[in-house]
């Protein structure tokens, strides 16, 4: 129940998401560095960095659920929910790799999202190992974006992974990429969004595709950003209307509320993770410059209590 946007500025883009989840969680930010064995691939061999990255992470290990590299790459997961999305073996002609450390290894092998696409047809996703054994493969699609402002979504179809060019710069949730934008266009005329009635006629509901018109039509409607400051600030203003506050939507499956945990904006240019949880209003930043071991995987937590400032 996720929701990611791009916003573009003069010189750069800003990605942001809201991370909604059903369950009891704690997450964290993390430094990867360079050359850091973050996992191994589906056959056993060790998977390292090739560049440092930031992003957050649940219960401090290392899959990244969102996050921007040294070169301004940014990528987030969003739950893509289906049937049978991934292959139960092996290819031994690509890289095998679970889906749950796909955005691990794009982060830290690509400069840009040119580089991503060459090589996406060298990637096979399996719910297998080279011994048959199950692994953690959750049901996951990807938006990235750099400092190009280039922006595509990433998904599995017919068990290989697929891209889409995406200028609408917005993803959420099932169904498929090509569903979302044929329900869009039947919801309004793109190239003509004054004409729309959007105090009567966008969608309220949180499903999946109401959110995804909604995110569209608010992320193109928005006044331009010029500096990257501009559009983090329109970043967190959308997303915080496209969060669901806790009690809002009953989980019957887990017997809890599915509600957003943390919004967090990444920058292209200037290489930055910013990050608000649900419970504190302060937005944290980290860039790279703010490390101060570069060669040690780091972890860094937020305060989630409510706090607020003095007037001076």
């Amino acid at each position: 129940m996720c929701t990611g946007i791009k916003i573009n500025y003069d010189d750069g883009c800003v990605v942001g998401r809201t991370m909604d989840y059903e369950v009891p969680l704690k997450y964290n930010v993390i430094y990867l560095p360079r050359n850091y064995h973050y996992s191994n691939d589906l056959i056993g061999e060790p998977l390292y960095t090739k560049y440092k990255a930031l992003g957050l992470c649940f219960e401090n290990r290392s899959p990244l659920k969102d996050g921007v590299n040294e070169h301004g790459l940014i990528g987030i997961t969003n739950e893509f929910t289906g049937f049978n999305l991934y292959s139960n073996k092996i290819n031994s002609e690509k890289v095998n790799i679970s889906s749950l450390y796909y955005l691990n290894y794009a982060l830290t092998k690509y400069k840009n999202v040119d580089e991503l696409i060459e090589d996406l047809p060298n990637i096979h996703i399996s719910t297998r190992d080279s011994k048959g054994e199950n692994v953690i493969c959750p049901d996951f699609h990807y938006m990235f974006a750099d400092p190009t402002k280039r922006c595509v979504v990433v998904e599995p179809k017919g068990k290989e992974l697929v891209y889409y060019e995406n200028p609408y710069d917005v993803m959420t949730n099932s169904p498929g990429f090509e569903s979302h934008i044929r329900r869009l266009k039947k919801t309004m005329d793109i190239n003509n969004l004054e004409d729309f009635n959007s105090a009567k006629n966008l969608p309220g509901g949180y499903d999946p595709a109401s959110r995804f018109i909604k995110a569209f039509y608010l992320t193109k409607m928005n006044v331009r950003s010029k500096e990257h400051k501009e559009a983090l600030s329109h970043a967190y203003n959308i997303l915080s209307a496209m969060a669901m506050p806790n009690g809002f939507v009953r989980n019957k499956k887990y017997n809890y509320n599915t509600y957003t945990r943390y919004i967090c904006v990444y920058d292209t240019k200037y290489k930055l993770l910013t990050v608000k949880s649900d419970t504190n209003p302060t937005v944290y930043h980290l860039g790279f410059e703010d490390i101060e071991n570069h060669d040690e995987r780091q972890d860094f937590f937020l305060n989630l209590e409510f706090t607020t400032e003095r007037l001076k």
